[in-house]
């Protein structure tokens, strides 16, 4: 019978498969420790009753704000070249709030409020207009001015 030598390629794949099988098991080892860690740590937990799973898988209840809402305020005016909200939730100018121009007259903003109820008058040009949309009206601080309620 006639025996070949192993080639050098084959003793190279040999010690190859010894060194991943090496790394295999040290890698093995490791998630058994890590693995049986986790158990011996999870035994030591007191054990869940019904009436606990319940309340672990319930979210706690958060505090809830008013929602809120985007609400437009336009106003048409062919002849406007400016116009600004004033109302009671932008210190009536204080913090200005201008309506940005379109064609044809109409001025529009979207602002995003919370509910509740708003006083608001159009300052057309520099001269107090009342939204000629929305017939809600009362007198504050001798002022006639338009009510805006978010629900």
């Amino acid at each position: 019978m006639n025996y070949k030598k192993p080639g050098s390629l084959f003793v190279l794949f040999l010690l190859l498969l010894c060194v991943v099988l090496t790394g295999f098991f040290f890698l093995a080892e490791d998630y058994y420790n890590y693995a049986a860690g986790s158990i011996q740590a999870a035994a030591q937990n007191p054990t869940l009753d019904k009436d606990d799973l319940k309340t672990l898988n319930t979210p706690p209840k958060e505090k809830t704000e008013l929602p809120i809402r985007f609400r437009n305020f336009f106003i048409t005016d062919t002849r406007a070249q400016e116009v600004q909200l004033q109302a009671d939730f932008n210190g009536w100018g204080k913090t200005p709030i201008f309506l940005k121009p379109y064609p044809r007259g109409y001025f529009e903003i979207s602002l995003a409020l919370p509910a509740g109820e708003y006083k608001y008058v159009f300052v057309v040009d520099g001269k107090d207009v009342l939204d000629p949309n929305n017939q809600d009206r009362t007198e504050f601080n001798g002022r006639q001015v338009c009510i805006k309620t978010i629900k």
